[in-house]
């Protein structure tokens, strides 16, 4: 099983969640919290994301350069910063920026993040052409995970918290196998193959039928664990299956805690049992030696 690709924000951490992260199985992508602090209107200041990257116990996976939002320049200004300092951040190209920098960028990294990509009119269309100068190196689209441009792009790899939007819309986003998802909400009957994966994942399908549960989904450990072992199992897939590593970007130690805990309890059970999957409707469980029973 490959390792639990998870994103945290600067602005997010503390000691608690930096231990939790000091794990073997972990891989740790750290981003700079730019974007959470220009939504609060609050700044970071490159000299203190400096020493705190310094202060860490333990290197995480990469790190970004801190961005300033809408602002190309100072972006630039901050990445060549941090790399006079010795720093070797992941630089971000934001939109707006002159597409030549993409091959500046490249010279001093072998991997680039691509910005602006989160609500923004036209991010699909962005991506079609920043993805023609990109060709096939490395690069990395923050908060954008659409399948149909993953499976067709294959970046590197990428970062959303979609695992989490599903449960403020009254939703729960039930992850099937195979790239197929299911739409759970309080009064559309669950599929039989969807029931059938709830109990796959070790959950009661009993306490989706209480329709009280649904007005307080976050506070529910199996409303909330639903799609986090959901948005396990899609990760791995589509990095088993193309190669990219999907980050999962969470922002709460309570959330952490648990993730960690499903992701241990699916790889004991393919461990123990086998990888699980579909097959034209049918369950099958493949063992060890690569047979179906």
């Amino acid at each position: 099983m490959n390792k639990l690709n998870l994103l945290f924000s600067y602005a997010y951490l503390n000691g608690t969640i930096i231990n939790l992260l000091n794990n073997k199985d972990i891989n740790f992508l750290l981003d700079s919290g730019a974007f959470s602090a220009w939504k609060l209107k609050k700044e970071i200041k490159l000299d203190d994301y400096c020493k705190f990257v310094e202060s860490l116990p333990f290197a995480p996976w990469k790190y970004f350069t801190l961005d300033v939002i809408g602002n190309p320049k100072e972006t630039l200004n901050n990445y060549n910063i941090m790399k006079e300092r010795g720093f070797n951040p992941i630089p971000i190209f934001t939109r707006g920026e002159d597409i030549g920098m993409i091959d500046e960028y490249y010279k001093t990294s072998d991997i680039i993040g691509i910005g602006g990509l989160v609500g923004t009119m036209g991010n699909k269309g962005f991506v079609k052409g920043i993805m023609k100068k990109i060709g096939d190196r490395k690069c990395h689209w923050l908060g954008f995970t659409n399948p149909n441009y993953i499976n067709y792009f294959k970046p590197f790899s990428a970062d959303s918290s979609s695992w989490a939007s599903g449960l403020m819309y009254g939703v729960i986003h039930l992850y099937l196998g195979f790239g197929k998802w299911e739409r759970l909400t309080r009064n559309k009957k669950p599929s039989a193959r969807a029931c059938q994966r709830i109990s796959e994942l070790g959950f009661d399908l009993n306490e989706l039928k209480i329709r009280e549960k649904w007005r307080n989904k976050r506070a529910n450990e199996t409303f909330r664990s639903i799609p986090m072992a959901s948005y396990i199992k899609y990760i791995q897939d589509i990095e088993n299956r193309i190669g990219t590593k999907i980050f999962l970007a969470i922002a709460d130690l309570r959330d952490l805690e648990l993730f960690i805990k499903l992701y241990g309890e699916q790889n004991e059970s393919i461990n123990s049992i086998g990888r699980i999957g579909f097959h034209r409707g049918t369950l099958q469980i493949q063992t060890q030696n690569g047979t179906f029973i």
